[in-house]
């Protein structure tokens, strides 16, 4: 069997695959990652075989500014960030479809999967008739992106005689059932255990280490602490720099040229540049980061209690999740130092956040692995085709 996995060029929607295409290699299939070319080099240091389908592409330009390069106005409500970044999407996709059709074309693959947010894998897959498959990268796909993707892509969509965004032949989904949104109705769902993988990493010494104290670990992924709004590097640094006063170590992620600009580190900082999170998050006793699939779920899989501070997309509706369930908590208007510190206080002190947590982190492992998932995949594509 060929499998063509297709993503936009985000760590966060491409890593949540990345289980899936080793499982499909190790039983002896063959695996292709379809992305921009500026994003191949994260996709091979994954072990797996790229193929471009865009030259380079400027993430920020795709979403602050429309085809004709007019900035495109920030949002001011949940759905106006719906709009924007459907229409996002709608813009990557039709820099990449071309190339994502010449590649299904010459490739010939038996099932394309593709993360919600990248449309030209389905596309080619529905025009060709090849079984699509949409795989989740967290809580929430965002299925209000889809109408305003929809829209922009409206000529593309006509062109390959397409009158909307195809429904998959099987919806995905990496998070615990009692995390799940709503289904759509009618739709066909395989759940599957949520593997974290972070990026290739080293287990740092100091994770194995005996410690005293308990850790905290600060971080805000790989877009927040470049491109939000206001003052976001300072009120990191401001976090970073209180966190140790609460008498624990702490551990921040974040980019090597942010760290630089920190030195030299805080009293009681443990470590700062691009940390494994799926190899630290297991020495640690909170995480306070802005609510991305990623970092909630390997916080999850860690039985991990959880701060969420989050910003946009579907950070609040992990962030909410977690608050609602128990294993953590929550900051949206409140974000001050002050309250932070309140905020991780507690979820050290009351163990019925760790509780909550570890229940979530044993759902995870119950869900079929990827494994298992390869041969639903095999059979769906047998009885399609």
């Amino acid at each position: 069997m060929r499998v063509l996995f297709t993503t936009v060029p985000l760590h966060g929607h491409f890593f949540p695959m990345v289980p899936l295409a080793h499982a499909l290699r190790t039983a002896g299939h063959d695996v292709l990652v379809a992305a921009p070319v500026n994003f191949t080099g994260v996709i091979t240091e994954a072990g797996l075989p790229a193929v471009p389908t865009a030259p380079p592409l400027n993430f920020a330009e795709i979403m602050i500014k429309d085809r004709n390069g007019r900035p495109v106005a920030p949002a001011k409500s949940a759905a106006e960030r719906h709009e924007i970044a459907g229409r996002a999407w709608g813009r990557l996709t039709a820099r990449t479809l071309q190339r994502t059709l010449d590649v299904v074309d010459r490739w010939r693959p038996d099932i394309i999967v593709s993360e919600p947010s990248e449309h030209a894998g389905a596309l080619a897959a529905a025009s060709r008739g090849i079984p699509w498959i949409e795989h989740g990268w967290g809580i929430s796909t965002m299925p209000e992106c889809r109408p305003p993707a929809a829209d922009e892509l409206a000529a593309e969509l006509s062109g390959l005689g397409l009158t909307a965004l195809p429904e998959p032949d099987l919806h995905l989904h990496v998070c615990p059932p009692s995390m799940q949104r709503p289904h759509a109705p009618g739709s066909r769902n395989q759940r599957m255990r949520y593997v974290p993988y972070n990026g290739p990493a080293t287990l740092p010494d100091w994770s194995l280490a005996e410690r005293d104290r308990p850790r905290i670990c600060l971080t805000f992924g790989s877009i927040l602490p470049r491109f939000g709004s206001g003052d976001f590097r300072g009120l990191l640094t401001r976090i970073a720099t209180a966190l140790p006063g609460l008498g624990t170590d702490l551990v921040v992620g974040v980019e090597e040229q942010i760290a630089a600009a920190w030195q030299p580190l805080p009293p009681g900082v443990r470590s700062a540049g691009w940390l494994p999170l799926s190899l630290v998050a297991p020495s640690c006793d909170l995480i306070v980061h802005h609510g991305g699939s990623g970092s909630t779920l390997t916080a999850l899989a860690a039985g991990l209690p959880q701060l969420a501070l989050p910003q946009t997309a579907d950070q609040f509706d992990n962030a909410a999740c977690i608050s609602v369930l128990g294993a953590g908590r929550q900051l949206l208007d409140d974000v001050t130092v002050e309250a932070i510190l309140a905020a991780c206080r507690e979820l050290l002190t009351d163990p019925g956040y760790r509780k909550h947590a570890a229940a979530l982190a044993a759902e995870n492992a119950s869900q079929p692995t990827p494994a298992e998932v390869v041969e639903v995949l095999h059979e769906l594509t047998s009885t399609l085709v």
